[in-house]
Order: C-alpha cells, then structure tokens, then sequence
C-alpha cells in the first residue's frame, strides 16, 4: 500500500493496487475506486485532518496511541 497526502487539498489517497480502475464510489468524505473484480485499488479521503481529528476522539485509547502518537 502506498499512501499520499496532499497538504493544499486536504486529501488523504492511500493506493492498494496499481490495477486499472473499472468503478468509483462517493460515500460521504471518501471515495473508493474498484477494479473490475470490485477490489479495492484506492481510497480517498477528502477533507482528511478533519476524518482524523473526529477518528482519534472515537477510538480506543490503545489505537490512538499506536497510530496517532508522535
């Protein structure tokens, strides 16, 4: 997985496969892109400091630490 962050836009792209895109969802502040397997190739976060800001408040203290600790 390969993970890109884009400071100006705010958006978070994380890169599952280098496999060709057949489909895209839209769900809220993310999109998901599938091949034609419906397999995930990539996920992006629109908006991402805020997902992340709302996400460390409602997860468990163990995983805040481990992912959210600098």
């Amino acid at each position: 997985m390969k993970l890109k962050y884009y400071k100006k836009d705010d958006i978070l792209v994380m890169n599952f496969s280098s496999k060709a895109v057949e489909d895209s969802y839209e769900v809220e502040s993310a999109i998901l892109e599938v091949d034609k397997e419906n397999n995930p190739v990539s996920l992006e976060i629109l908006h991402a400091s805020n997902f992340f800001n709302t996400a460390s408040k409602e997860l468990p203290i163990g995983i805040k630490q481990k992912f959210f600790s600098a």
